[in-house]
């Protein structure tokens, strides 16, 4: 059954809102972690960045180099996942927007989406490990430490993404099919 012209509409009211609030997020997630690791103070800033530090495992102060050092390593693992899922996000929206609702770039959209929720997961254990690394490289020898964590939030971050990886394969599939039968008739 064909959409009607005013779900559409409505489709694409809140898909232009959406793709405009991704698009402010591309700079912004960078633009606020920045700030963080410019303005937290030393002793909040593990915490901060959702660190799960073991007791005692405290850093010492943090240098620019030591700061500099953690935000490109937040910035280039976690982050650059999540950047990655929400220009493709952003991009699924803006066909929305334009009315485009299924179709393969839609599946190839959210196909990208869940490969960034399954990438995520281990991009954030890699992002833990070298930022702990980088707020602990001036502690003295034997105070230095490793932070690396798994919750159950992962996991079920990383099984959603599998879900949405094979719904967009059947998307993929649909899609194909649908212009099979339009080149037919």
């Amino acid at each position: 059954m064909p959409l009607s012209d005013i779900r559409l509409a409505r489709i694409q009211r809140a898909s232009i809102w959406l793709h405009l609030v991704l698009t402010a997020l591309l700079p912004g997630i960078p633009l606020l972690l920045a700030l963080g690791w410019a303005l937290i103070p030393d002793a909040q800033l593990g915490d901060s960045l959702g660190l799960k530090m073991m007791p005692g495992a405290q850093p010492g102060p943090l240098t620019l180099l030591d700061r500099t050092m953690g935000f490109g390593a937040s910035l280039l693992l976690p982050t650059g996942v999540i950047l990655y899922g929400v220009w493709h996000l952003r991009a699924l929206f803006g066909l929305y927007a334009r009315g485009i609702i299924l179709g393969p770039d839609n599946a190839e959209r959210l196909r990208a989406l869940a490969m960034t929720l399954i990438l995520w997961v281990p991009a954030q254990m890699l992002g833990d490990i070298v930022v702990s690394l980088a707020m602990s490289l001036d502690n003295a020898s034997g105070e230095r430490f490793v932070a690396i964590s798994l919750s159950s939030n992962d996991v079920a971050i990383a099984l959603v993404g599998a879900v949405a990886l094979v719904i967009s394969w059947v998307m993929v599939e649909a899609a194909r099919a649908a212009e099979d039968s339009a080149s037919i008739i």
